[in-house]
């Protein structure tokens, strides 16, 4: 989980029956909540359905939690007795904006309150963690991306969602934010079976703009579009000197190499292989640099398609 290796804890009393990649999303709040903050918690998650053609909702779909109902006013660090632990801002079986809350529960080890959510017609999880004595607030979304093979189709994917989007359309706007944002936390990460976007950001309109960006990175990016990102994140051909073979170059594709030049990192791979044949873990999802030239863009944007969507997304 991002946010329990962010936060140095562990949720595990709101850890659901069904398996698989959980992450948490911390809404902290130490003062009264603008008018135009509250808006913008109402539109944090619209962009999960907005105009995707898989998603059954419009561009006029509407927002996943009032802001009202969202944020909870405490004050930084205060201590909460037990007869005045926050309380969550959702009842079981309530339905907002098409999400239906279907667990909520005080986690006594963080003194905070967690509620999940489903989205009705989805079927996407969201999971709502409101920490009142943190300031730092987190988002994460995960997709659950079992590989077939060893082209890294997934790793290529996870830096190809983040080289422009509908809404943001330029070269690379990871870079940008990484210069231009106050984040905490900015990052994606490729698993063995699940890809994550976790953010965070201790200024509450900032944190939102990193979500926004994000959300729209990973639902509306120009590379299922662009072949060229394939080429510049994946693998290309390049010629360094007349005369002489082509090479392969590439981000993902050098990144890789510099893993497998890593003895303890090829015996840790090996192992994971040999231990669970005939599943996902027996191939490498960030790439083996032998097999990422065989990846196509037409590959690359089938598992895109199959994968990127709010049914499989946990937020």
């Amino acid at each position: 989980w991002f946010w329990a290796r962010a936060s140095g804890s562990a949720l595990p009393a709101m850890m659901p029956v069904r398996a698989g990649p959980r992450l948490a999303r911390a809404f902290v709040h130490v003062a009264p909540a603008p008018a135009s903050a509250r808006s913008a918690t109402v539109a944090l998650l619209r962009c999960a359905g907005r105009g995707h053609p898989r998603a059954g909702c419009g561009a006029g779909a509407a927002p996943i939690l009032e802001g009202e109902t969202t944020f909870r006013h405490f004050s930084a660090g205060r201590q909460f007795s037990t007869a005045e632990q926050p309380v969550a801002s959702a009842r079981l079986g309530e339905v907002q904006h098409g999400w239906t809350c279907e667990r909520v529960e005080h986690l006594e080890e963080l003194k905070c309150s967690g509620v999940l959510w489903r989205h009705n017609q989805t079927g996407a999880e969201l999971l709502s963690v409101e920490q009142p004595a943190d300031e730092n607030k987190t988002f994460g979304v995960v997709f659950r991306t079992p590989p077939e093979d060893s082209t890294g189709v997934a790793h290529v994917i996870e830096h190809s969602v983040l080289c422009g989007s509908r809404k943001y359309p330029v070269k690379e706007p990871f870079t940008e934010l990484l210069k231009g944002s106050m984040n905490t936390f900015l990052n994606a990460m490729t698993f063995p079976d699940r890809t994550c976007y976790p953010v965070a950001s201790c200024h509450l309109q900032d944190f939102y703009n990193l979500v926004d960006v994000y959300l729209d990175a990973v639902f509306h990016p120009r590379m299922a579009e662009d072949a060229r990102i394939l080429a510049q994140e994946g693998w290309h051909y390049e010629v360094e000197e007349s005369g002489k073979a082509l090479k392969y170059k590439g981000v993902v594709f050098n990144e890789m190499k510099g893993v497998y030049s890593n003895p303890d990192s090829v015996q840790g791979r090996h192992l994971m292989m040999n231990l669970l044949p005939d599943t996902p873990y027996s191939v490498d999802s960030g790439g083996s640099p032998q097999e990422i030239p065989n990846l196509t863009f037409d590959g690359m944007k089938g598992f895109f398609e199959r994968y990127y969507h709010p049914s499989n997304a946990r937020f």
